[in-house]
């Protein structure tokens, strides 16, 4: 039996790991006969972050609908343009023109706590999940805390991962443990089409923190490549002008530069690629990132330098021995070396990833979660 579901969540054109993940979900269970809503920001939010043409997804679907809250709002209070409560509107809209049974919100804020809002204004059945940045920045500093965990706890579901069932569990007991995405696997896999030269790059949001990302010890390494290896930056955001300013001009003009992309462009982009950059030491919280997992699957090798990097992904898909390199980015000469020669020997094996958890299966266990939800409220 088909359901009417809402998603409230960030959406393309808007960049980043949630608005991929809705993309990803809500088209997979559009596809399996669901009516499903996306309820997002208006076309111009987030403009360091946003998307060229990607307002312009593939093949519509009849049974999937996108709406936008306006673009602009009315000058009131200063320093507050409203957007949420723009948002919370048109959800309650939504929900009662198409009788929505399930909202389902992505991200604490503003997503989880306006869904919360949307529960109370209309009796919807509301499933909350979360990021990483959220819970760090938000939940666990107790920056709105009160509303919060209010919406936690009055959530029909909240889905988590291993990672942050701890922190959950005491708040609510109608936690859902499983994993935040799954790749296609009929998009992401790899492509045996030849290319002149080997090609590197760093995939991301290039923001206020970007040093944290490790980005100008990726440069420093990337310098040394430039004569047999295109390296390519894809990214842009707030830091991207100090991020450039910090580099040589000949540092500059050497590297491929390219914004973002869509989420239905990723794997064309990855199929292009030898392997990526991935630095995360330096940064404030654990990230499970949904590029390394599309990489993975695609075949697309990674360089990180998280020992424990391949133990974050394990449970979701096999990683050969060869698809990740631990390097340490302080000894860049030398690992410019050995990324050199671990490039050119992965050249000549197939790759062949295997998924643990299937895109499909991801999907049923998502209509799981919502057939239980469903079928628990008519008891």
């Amino acid at each position: 039996m088909p359901y009417k579901i809402a998603f409230l969540s960030k959406y393309p054109p808007l960049e980043g790991g949630i608005a991929a993940k809705t993309y990803w979900l809500a088209r997979g269970l559009a596809a399996r006969g669901h009516m499903v809503h996306i309820i997002t920001h208006g076309v111009s939010a987030g403009r360091e972050y946003r998307i060229q043409g990607g307002e312009r997804s593939p093949a519509t679907m009849s049974n999937l609908w996108v709406h936008r809250s306006p673009g602009e709002m009315p000058w009131h209070i200063p320093e507050d343009n409203e957007n949420a409560l723009a948002l919370l509107d048109l959800t309650i809209r939504v929900i009662r023109e198409h009788t929505v049974q399930i909202l389902d919100t992505g991200y604490l804020v503003p997503y989880g706590i306006v869904g919360h809002l949307a529960k109370e204004s209309t009796g919807v059945h509301h499933i909350v999940r979360h990021g990483g940045s959220d819970l760090e920045k938000f939940l666990k500093r107790q920056v709105l805390g009160t509303v919060l965990s209010e919406a936690i706890a009055h959530a029909d579901r909240v889905v988590t991962d291993k990672h942050y069932r701890d922190l959950l569990e005491p708040m609510t007991p109608h936690l859902v443990c499983q994993p935040a995405y799954v790749p296609d696997g009929a998009a992401f896999m790899p492509s045996n089409a030849s290319r002149p030269r080997w090609r590197l790059a760093v995939v991301g949001k290039i923001n206020y923190y970007w040093q944290q990302k490790g980005l100008h010890l990726i440069v420093d390494i990337m310098q040394q490549l430039t004569e047999h290896f295109e390296c390519w930056i894809v990214g842009q955001g707030k830091g991207m002008a100090d991020f450039e300013q910090s580099l040589e001009p000949e540092t500059v003009f050497s590297f491929k530069w390219r914004p973002f992309v869509a989420p239905w462009e990723m794997p064309h982009l990855l199929n292009q690629l030898d392997s990526i950059f991935i630095f995360e030491s330096g940064l404030p919280h654990p990230v499970v990132s949904n590029l390394a997992l599309e990489a993975i699957c695609s075949g697309v090798g990674i360089i990180t330098d998280r020992a424990d990097f391949a133990e974050t992904y394990r449970d979701i898909v096999k990683i050969d021995k060869n698809q990740v390199m631990v390097v340490s980015p302080s000894e860049s000469s030398s690992v410019a070396e050995m990324i050199s020669r671990w490039v050119e020997d992965r050249a000549h094996i197939e790759q062949q990833p295997h998924q643990l958890i299937s895109y499909q299966e991801y999907l049923s266990a998502n209509e799981s979660t919502y057939t239980n939800l469903l079928n628990s409220s008519q008891s």
